[in-house]
């Protein structure tokens, strides 16, 4: 992720979720940027199209351990942030610009497990509104239900080690 695709983020991005109920509508994709320089182990990415980006991503990849009884505490990818932008996404403009970011960026982190030999798992907590959206992916997150140790009660999900 480089300023330019920051600069998106604030100038092109936050207009467009205004107003939108987006759940992430006041990310500060800034300030995201800020904390995971300080944090050994954050990552940022994003993808870009036609000079324009329409995806972003942060993720850690030392401080969060696998959930799952059958992986538990084995490393994982751990995904902090996940969006697309505005006119990406069908409720903000149907039909949406472009189709699939967040799923490659989803495979992206995947592939970065992996680099890692944390052989393909990733963790994340979804917001309420992406819940459909995870559910509907190929990788086989598993759902494990609310995380009562999350202030948000998000729930969580998990891959099982997978073969590459």
């Amino acid at each position: 992720m480089t300023q330019k695709h920051l600069n998106d983020a604030e100038t092109l991005w936050e207009p467009q979720l205004q107003g939108t109920g987006a759940e992430d509508e006041y990310w500060d994709w800034v300030a995201k940027s800020r904390r995971a320089k300080l944090l050994p182990g954050d990552e940022l990415y994003a993808i870009e199209c036609d000079g324009v980006t329409q995806g972003l991503m942060t993720i850690d990849i030392l401080k969060k351990r696998c959930q799952i009884e059958s992986q538990f505490r084995r490393r994982l990818v751990y995904i902090r942030a996940l969006a697309t932008a505005p006119w990406n996404r069908s409720a903000i403009m149907n039909p949406p610009t472009y189709k699939g970011v967040g799923g490659n960026l989803i495979d992206f982190a995947i592939a970065r497990s992996y680099e890692l030999a944390y052989q393909g798992r990733i963790g994340l907590h979804a917001l309420p509104g992406a819940l459909g959206f995870y559910r509907k992916l190929r990788v086989g997150l598993l759902d494990c239900g609310c995380d009562p140790e999350d202030p948000d009660n998000l729930i969580y999900f998990e891959t099982l080690q997978q073969e590459p």
